[in-house]
Parts: structure tokens; sequence; C-alpha cells
């Protein structure tokens, strides 16, 4: 993450321009910025997403109890957004983007480049799944 620091803002970028409705999610029904370089409400969003990822990395080793419960805690944060259309499937699009990317970075060792690529894929597979399980169980 520190080769690629605007990872998770490519990524979501990459994820509206795949689905335009996703613009309209994240703004609630509310004013959606043409560049949006430049919103901030996208800016927060993306740099949350980095923090959570270099939380989960970084701050506690890929600890298993912290991702399922900081993943169950972010399926319970998108579920409340249903109401605007966000679905789980629009994570789908975010792992695509994201893997997409990360198979971007330059690394010398090829077969550490795929090990990186099959580390993230397994770790954003766990958390979509996750996730996917908080919409499944909303009461």
């Amino acid at each position: 993450m520190s080769q690629k620091s605007d990872i998770c803002h490519k990524t979501m970028l990459y994820c509206i321009e795949a689905s335009p409705k996703l613009n309209e999610i994240i703004a609630c029904g509310r004013y959606c910025f043409r560049d949006l370089t430049k919103w901030p409400k996208l800016d927060r969003i993306c740099k949350a997403q980095l923090n959570f990822f270099q939380k989960l990395i970084k701050e506690n080793n890929l600890n298993p109890d912290l991702i399922k419960s900081e993943a169950d805690r972010l399926g319970i944060t998108h579920r409340t957004y249903a109401q605007f259309g966000l679905k789980p499937q629009f994570l789908d699009l975010f792992q695509q983007h994201f893997i997409l990317l990360i198979s971007k970075l330059k690394i010398e060792d090829k077969a550490e480049h795929q090990i990186l690529l099959e580390a993230w894929s397994m770790l954003l597979s766990f958390i979509i799944s996750r996730i996917y399980l908080c919409y499944a169980t909303r009461t």
C-alpha cells in the first residue's frame, strides 16, 4: 500500500465509472459532484478504506478475529446504505478494480507478486462474504 497510497481512490473512481449508480448512492440522494476528485465525501470514504486496511494489516498483523469483527462492522455500516440502492454486489466491483490495481504494482519477484495478489484476493473475498452475510441477516 505504500507503493500505491491512492489505491482506494482509484478503485472507487473505477467503480463509479463502471457503475454510475454508485455515485448516486454515495451521494445519498443529494448532489453528485461532477469532478469526483474534488468530492469531500468520496475522499473521506477512500481514506477510511485505506485506514481500514492499514489497521488490519500493519497494526494488527491480519488478526483473524479482528478481520471478522471489522468486516461485520463494515457490513452493518454498508447495510444502512441499502435504502439508497447500495447492493453488496457493488463490492465485487471494488474487489475487481482493487485487484487490477494491485496487479499493476511494480514488484520484481514474480512469485512474490503472485502471492500478494492471492493474499489480497483472499482478504477481500473474506471481507466481502462477511458483508454479504450482514445484508442477508438484516432485521
